[in-house]
């Protein structure tokens, strides 16, 4: 997808919503970071649909008048749930197969109340197996991310990472988000092997702090990049970050979160310069 505008989010976008509509040009919208932002599906929609807002602007456009009852639906809000899925799994496929994986292995394991019934998704030994013996070994380096102890943990991480991969993955393509993904998965998860010596652990929250180290380092390299984070809010992970590792390090996976952070932020900073010379 390719965005076309991006404006405050106190502005209100339904009237050139509705003329969009009317005009039958597919659209997306996505909130980041206190901004509207406004997805066309390719680089020409994109070009078209900023020339019609910047006309609206200037009341240049005609645009159709809705009923009450239109005006007082909220921007989100789909015809349907049906309908709102699939413009979300348009906006980031990556991210919502991953959710929907989490979910799975979650009812699965009863929350993690059952962890017999995944013990194959659990960081293998690598004391009695080499990480390069087969593809298995290495694929079950990833796995733990997918585990998830207690609603609390499931829901807190698929939030952040529906978040985080809404504003990344549009701008990456799905490829390089998996990649990403992937990449931090690892990072985190062997983090954590190395630090605990076992492999009992697991959760997306190495990933979803990759995510966060990445657009962090992304927006130092790219500076002009519309792809960014408030510094307050990349402050208080890093707090929460030190705070976890001081008062809960013996029930959370702290050396998960730090190696999916460190990263995530050498691919933003490589990712970035490589993408920023084309």
């Amino acid at each position: 997808m390719h965005r076309a505008v991006a404006v405050d989010a106190a502005l209100d976008l339904r009237p050139f919503v509705r003329y969009l509509q009317s005009r039958s040009m597919p659209h997306h919208i996505t909130e980041e970071s206190g901004k509207l932002v406004v997805w066309a599906r390719s680089g020409y929609e994109a070009d078209l649909i900023a020339e019609l807002f910047d006309q609206w602007q200037a009341d240049a456009l005609d645009i159709p008048v809705g009923t009450a009852g239109a005006d007082a639906v909220p921007l989100f809000s789909g015809k349907s749930f049906a309908q709102s899925l699939l413009r979300a799994i348009w906006l980031a496929p990556v991210s919502m197969v991953l959710i929907a994986v989490c979910l799975l292995v979650a009812l699965l394991s009863n929350l993690g109340t059952d962890p017999m019934a995944v013990r194959g998704l659990f960081f293998p030994d690598l004391r009695q197996a080499g990480l390069l013996d087969s593809p298995l070994v290495f694929i079950r380096t990833l796995t733990p991310a997918l585990l998830h102890f207690g609603a609390v943990h499931l829901v807190f991480n698929l939030l952040w990472l529906w978040y985080f991969g809404r504003m990344i993955e549009p701008v990456l393509g799905g490829w390089r988000t998996l990649a990403l993904m992937l990449l931090t998965a690892f990072g985190g998860n062997m983090a954590q092997y190395l630090w605990s010596g076992n492999g009992m652990f697991g959760g997306m929250s190495g990933v979803v702090y990759g995510l966060l180290g990445f657009i962090w380092m992304w927006q130092t390299v790219q500076p002009q990049s519309a792809l960014r984070l408030p510094t307050a809010m990349i402050m208080v992970f890093l707090v929460a970050l030190v705070l976890m590792g001081i008062l809960a390090s013996g029930m959370i996976a702290t050396a998960a979160h730090l190696g999916g952070l460190l990263s995530g932020m050498l691919a933003g900073v490589v990712l970035g310069k490589l993408l920023a010379n084309r």
